[in-house]
């Protein structure tokens, strides 16, 4: 939703992804992800991104597209030094210059490969080589060696495909120069709404109509257990006057007004109070402690975590009684209870987790159906279970449980549980 009284006219970017991987399916496209992320935060409009596989003369045709459409036109992948590695070429060949020897390049590329007790492959100095007509940018996380081209008024930016290398070139070499190129270009403004334990369509509902008199960008993006809002202004009170909507309509639902995750945000919440965590699982396999522990600092408030699958391992690790096994099942609110108990005990913990359910596709009954979950989060004021019915398949079931056991804790923890 946009209205040009309120909207700078921002400088268009395109960005060209090379490599046959990405077309096939075979490698995830993350570089496109990141790239239109920055180039929002920089404050360009984006308003393409093309993937293209490794051919001089569709690399060319895509690129004079790209250039005719944009001030700036980023290029990733297609630098390395095998002979389905063409970028270089077919910049060069669009251009009508030759490529030329980096020296520069060459040395730290030879020197990479004697501290390493190891002779340089001879085709590995193609990724030494630039078109003449640019400016090599010196790729100090891997070898292969980008470069930036002035087109007039439009900026070529060609880097390597390999994620972590074109990540710190952009940041360190790519963004200073854009900012030259670009005087004064200022990001959008942005509002980011992290929200957990409210569907999509009750997102909407509770927004409500009013809430668009204003001008200014949406976006909604659902995801496991999750949605979250993207608005973006180039107005300051529109942007203050959907917070506060936000605020008042979304409030119990709102995590985070950031780029963050669940887990993150409880980690702060945890660590703030001095409090500490341990989970047991069952059918979620220990998903639910690999996302409490993907975030950098969790040893400070995350003891551990028992996946306890099998039940001789619950009635060992957790003492588990074997009488409630047999009469009540693993899956069950009293399972999932005592898991949360004995692991906070055993593990001396402020809250336990437990997690006990039938993810599929096999194992399932009349009366236990695939996708039932018993969900228990303990505290020493409280003891607390949940039964969910979750969908889809094997993987989902397991992604939904771990989600929603972070969301009972969160919620326990705002409300002092």
């Amino acid at each position: 939703m946009k209205n040009l009284r309120f909207e700078k006219q921002r400088p268009v970017a395109k960005i060209l992804t090379i490599g046959d991987e990405l077309l096939k399916g075979t490698v995830l496209n993350t570089n496109a992800r990141f790239l239109g992320s920055e180039l929002l935060r920089l404050g360009f409009k984006v308003d393409s991104q093309i993937a293209c596989p490794d051919d001089i003369a569709l690399i060319k045709t895509e690129f004079s597209r790209a250039l005719a459409g944009a001030q700036l036109v980023i290029v990733t992948g297609g630098l390395g030094p095998t002979p389905d590695d063409v970028t270089r070429d077919a910049i060069a060949d669009f251009f009508k210059v030759p490529l030329i020897l980096s020296n520069r390049q060459l040395s730290f590329i030879q020197n990479h490969y004697k501290a390493r007790g190891r002779k340089m492959p001879a085709l590995v100095r193609k990724e030494a080589l630039f078109p003449r007509n640019a400016e090599p940018l010196f790729n100090r996380c891997g070898i292969a060696l980008g470069f930036s081209i002035s087109a007039g008024e439009r900026l070529v930016v060609v880097l390597p495909g390999v994620p972590v290398e074109m990540e710190k070139m952009v940041r360190e070499l790519v963004e200073p120069r854009v900012r030259k190129k670009f005087p004064g270009l200022t990001g959008r403004l942005a509002l980011i709404v992290k929200t957990v334990g409210i569907s999509e369509p009750e997102v909407m509902k509770k927004l409500g109509n009013d809430f668009f008199d204003d001008p200014f960008e949406f976006g909604i993006y659902p995801m496991t257990g999750e949605v979250t809002l993207r608005l973006y202004t180039d107005c300051l009170p529109i942007k203050r006057r959907l917070e506060r909507k936000v605020r008042a309509r979304l409030k119990k639902f709102v995590y985070a007004y950031a780029e963050t995750t669940l887990a993150q945000e409880i980690g702060k919440i945890l660590k703030r109070r001095k409090k500490t965590l341990a989970v047991a699982e069952s059918c979620t396999g220990g998903l639910l402690a690999s996302e409490i522990t993907g975030v950098p600092g969790s040893s400070v408030y995350f003891k551990g975590g028992i996946t306890a699958y099998g039940n001789d391992i619950k009635e060992k690790w957790l003492d588990v009684p074997p009488d409630i096994l047999q009469k009540k099942r693993a899956v069950s609110p009293e399972v999932a209870l005592w898991m949360a108990s004995r692991v906070r005990a055993k593990m001396n913990a402020s809250f336990g987790i437990g997690i006990t359910g039938i993810a599929g596709p096999s194992g399932a009954g009349r009366q236990k159906p695939v996708g039932l979950v018993y969900l228990a989060v303990v505290s020493p004021k409280k003891r607390k279970v949940w039964k969910e019915f979750f969908s889809g398949t094997r993987s989902q079931v397991q992604a939904r449980a771990a989600k929603k056991a972070l969301e009972y804790l969160w919620q326990g923890l705002r409300n002092n549980f």
